[in-house]
């Protein structure tokens, strides 16, 4: 189904080649897992077998790839969107309308199908990927983990014979993921389609048994069983409890918030401390997002009254709450503003009035700590996902804010570079600043955190110290969000009691 041979890549002015000598042949009904750290190549590749690549990137490609009997690099993208959909990492960078509805239909009604036929596949697609309930809804109103499902019913919708899924559960929660992943098993099953993923959540699909590509430095470095592939595992990292601080750095009371008048978020009530790292988990759609737009002001109170290093957000105006307060939104694309690494660095310091001495070398070492040291002339749009997010959260670690606060911080991020992002934020939160972090990646905050928040629809529902707010998870029955280790044990003592 698919033959790559020989196949470089290397983009206008970049400093090295984005893929090397890659030979790969993957037959017609084959399940396969790429993998591989953050830049190496995996989005490329993806954008390659689409053919996007070779139409929409300024660079010099050697090699060729063969899609059934297309040429990847010759035949129109509408031949070959006939056979291959992507799926790609950002949802909102595929949209091209404003509805559900028409999103996912567009496609379909591009290819003139009968409007019968529309409806039954948009149906389809919607139920597949458990979105039936968003159907009516404007694609602006959505959670980041909502447009996903959306962008994968989209895809699927047009039944292609190949499809590539760019980590499609990156905004996700740990439900919705283990049944996207569930869905994509099924629907290559049931229909033979040949299905590529793109993925760091590789302990959700072992079950699978895949077929397994690691690629480094736009290399090859792994073809094989996913079982017999074993990824370079980080250091274990200590612990860290705040102490006990005399004042809240974040105190919110009965808020309510929402959109065009909707609540979305009722009756929340916390105090936030300096030194603390709390994760936020949660459902998509449970208000998690909300929580963090609100702490910067973005978003008014309806009711209540959230207060933020001494001032009222409700009163503060946003660009005065920025200077004690950072966001790293859950869309990287939408946090970057300049045309080059350094700039995109330095741009909330320099905004300030704050980009001295100290600060430049501070960003500095900063960029040289998130691997991106060299391409600071370089455009952000050159860098990948994962590499974007630690470009936004360097730009706002130059001016040190107080809080800190972080909205999926981990996308994109393989585990090396996810233990580095989380080393950072920790090293934050010992020198007295506030870090919230929402999050689907239990392991990640069982080592990290020191503190859990729970939403459900717009309410917290566990507030704890982390082991305990693990603990209330597991007596309320959700599992999956529940690191592995702890899962397994009490999956095991169930089995035991049952047999006993």
């Amino acid at each position: 189904m698919i033959s790559v041979k020989g196949l470089s890549f290397s983009f206008q002015d970049s400093a090295k080649p984005a893929l090397q000598d890659i030979d790969l042949d993957i037959a017609a009904g084959d399940f396969v897992v790429v993998t591989g750290p953050s830049g190496s190549g995996k989005s490329t590749l993806a954008l390659a077998l689409g053919g996007y690549l070779f139409r929409q990137y300024a660079g010099t490609a050697s090699g060729t790839v063969l899609i059934g009997n297309l040429d990847a690099q010759r035949s129109p993208i509408y031949n070959l969107a006939e056979v291959v959909g992507l799926v790609q990492q950002n949802p909102e960078a595929q949209f091209c309308t404003l509805t559900v509805r028409d999103e996912i239909a567009f496609g379909l009604e591009n290819r003139c199908l009968p409007p019968a036929d529309i409806e039954q596949r948009m149906n389809w697609a919607l139920e597949i990927v458990g979105a039936t309930h968003l159907r009516g809804r404007l694609l602006a109103t959505l959670s980041g983990g909502e447009q996903q499902k959306v962008a994968v019913a989209a895809v699927m919708a047009a039944k292609p014979q190949v499809l590539i899924f760019d980590e499609p559960t990156s905004n996700l929660d740990p439900a919705a993921t283990a049944e996207v992943f569930e869905v994509i098993a099924h629907i290559r099953d049931k229909a033979g389609i040949t299905v590529i993923v793109i993925e760091h959540k590789l302990d959700y699909l072992r079950a699978f048994r895949p077929r397994l590509l690691e690629l480094r430095q736009g290399r090859l470095s792994y073809d094989g069983p996913a079982d017999d592939y074993r990824p370079p595992q980080p250091a274990g990292r200590a612990h860290f409890h705040r102490r006990p601080a005399a004042s809240p750095l974040v105190q919110v009371q009965d808020l309510q918030a929402g959109y065009n008048g909707r609540p979305v978020l009722q009756q929340v009530s916390l105090a936030l401390y300096p030194g603390e790292f709390v994760a936020i988990m949660g459902d998509n759609g449970s208000g998690k997002s909300t929580f963090l737009q609100s702490l910067l002001g973005l978003l008014k109170p309806q009711a209540g009254r959230v207060e933020v290093c001494g001032q009222d957000t409700r009163h503060t105006p946003v660009s005065q709450l920025a200077r004690k307060v950072g966001l790293v939104f859950q869309n990287p694309d939408q946090q970057l503003f300049t045309d080059s690494v350094w700039r995109e660095a330095s741009f909330a310091a320099e905004n300030m009035g704050l980009l001295d001495q100290e600060a430049r070398a501070r960003l500095q070492d900063l960029l040289c700590r998130s691997g991106l040291a060299g391409r600071e002339a370089e455009h952000p749009y050159r860098l990948s996902y994962g590499q974007k997010r630690r470009l936004n959260l360097v730009s706002i670690l130059g001016h040190r804010p107080s809080v800190i606060l972080l909205d999926e911080v981990l996308i994109g991020q393989d585990p090396e570079n996810a233990a580095f992002l989380l080393d950072l934020l920790q090293e934050q939160a010992r020198q007295g600043r506030l870090v919230l972090m929402v999050g689907h990646h239990p392991e990640w905050i069982q080592a990290y955190a020191s503190r859990l928040l729970f939403f459900n629809d717009g309410r917290v529902v566990i507030d704890a110290p982390v082991e305990e707010g693990f603990g209330q998870l597991a007596a309320q029955g959700r599992r999956v969000y529940l690191p592995r280790g702890l899962g397994e044990r009490l999956r095991v003592r169930e089995e035991t009691g049952r047999a006993a």
